[in-house]
């Protein structure tokens, strides 16, 4: 009678882990269908009629639970408005908001997260964050890739962030030359390959 309450306990455990990593799966695949509807379809694709003719699709890398990572979350208080430059030579502007720590293969990264300056108020929940990382100019885009976060959800109980980096995608000046993209700061520079989120093919 043990063993058999000992089988129907593993059994349960297991089918509870596998619902688990299949609701997490599935989030992170209803994140990269909406991203390739959003190019796909005419109402909503950035891409003018040339260069929707030479675009060669969004595609990702295997998702890989090793990329969501759990961050020690440091406020910045009184940020600092700091200018990015842009794919079209310009100037935007973001605030420093916070800072993360984590761990990714092994070393300690940190990224800071920034806030658009001035806070636009449709997106006043809004948070960005850009990165590079080494695999820009071989299986990413060159440019680097982002991040969206969002103020009310992104903390976890414990008070640190979680960052998916399944969910990175590429700026418009990826697939076009009429955006003005901000380039990633150097701070924000990882010296790993993050093998996850969108991929690029040139």
């Amino acid at each position: 009678m043990k063993n058999i309450s000992l089988i129907a306990f593993i059994l349960v455990l297991i089918t509870s882990c596998a619902t688990k990593n299949m609701t997490e799966l599935t989030a992170i695949e209803k994140y990269q269908k909406e991203l390739v509807d959003f190019y796909s379809d005419s109402k909503t694709t950035p891409l003018n009629a040339e260069e929707k003719a030479i675009f060669k699709g969004i595609t990702f890398f295997p998702v890989d639970e090793i990329y969501k990572i759990k961050a020690d979350f440091i406020p910045i208080n009184d940020g600092n408005v700091i200018p990015f430059p842009t794919s079209a030579g310009k100037i935007k502007h973001y605030k420093e908001y916070a800072l993360i720590n984590f761990k990714l293969e092994g070393k300690e990264q940190t990224l800071t997260i920034y806030q658009s300056n001035p806070i636009q108020e449709q997106y006043a929940d809004h948070l960005f964050l850009p990165f590079t990382d080494e695999t820009n100019g071989e299986t990413t885009y060159g440019g680097g890739r982002y991040i969206d976060l969002s103020i009310n959800d992104m903390l976890t109980d414990d008070g640190k962030v979680v960052i998916d980096f399944n969910q990175a995608y590429n700026p418009y000046c990826a697939y076009s030359k009429r955006y003005n993209c901000p380039i990633p700061p150097g701070n924000n520079s990882l010296d790993v390959e993050v093998k996850a989120g969108v991929t690029y093919k040139k």
